[in-house]
């Protein structure tokens, strides 16, 4: 049985395109609905998904760049396919300040002063549980 290139082709980029577009979305601060991901996980997996829409998006059209057999080509592009991977994977575990929007480091410091919406709505001036 032949693999058919063209299907895989058609699945992967628009499955990619979404899943990167949402991603970019969430760096933007346009639509934040992604953000219920990071609290299952110890990262920012809300973050991560722009790396793996962007590996699956290169993922798409690998075997025409390896089947081009120009190696300046393949192996840049293999290096960014490994990259985005990686970065996709690692930011599901943790994810570097400096690949962190502004806006989501600002939140971070906020969480880590005890100065967050959830310890404003739940908790009193001196640190007790409101009822």
């Amino acid at each position: 049985m032949e693999t058919n290139y063209w299907a895989f082709f058609a699945f992967m980029l628009p499955f990619g395109l979404v899943v990167f577009t949402g991603g970019v979305l969430v760096y933007t601060r346009k639509f934040v609905g992604l953000l219920i991901l990071d609290r299952f996980m110890p990262g920012k997996p809300s973050l991560a998904t722009t790396f793996l829409g962007a590996w699956l998006l290169l993922m798409a059209p690998q075997h025409f760049v390896n089947e081009s057999g120009i190696d300046a080509l393949i192996m840049p592009y293999s290096a960014l396919l490994l990259a985005c991977l990686a970065i996709g994977l690692m930011g599901w575990y943790w994810m570097p300040k400096f690949l962190q929007p502004k806006w989501m480091k600002e939140g971070d410091k906020l969480e880590a002063r005890g100065e967050d919406r959830f310890v404003k709505d739940f908790y009193d001036s001196d640190g007790r549980l409101k009822e």
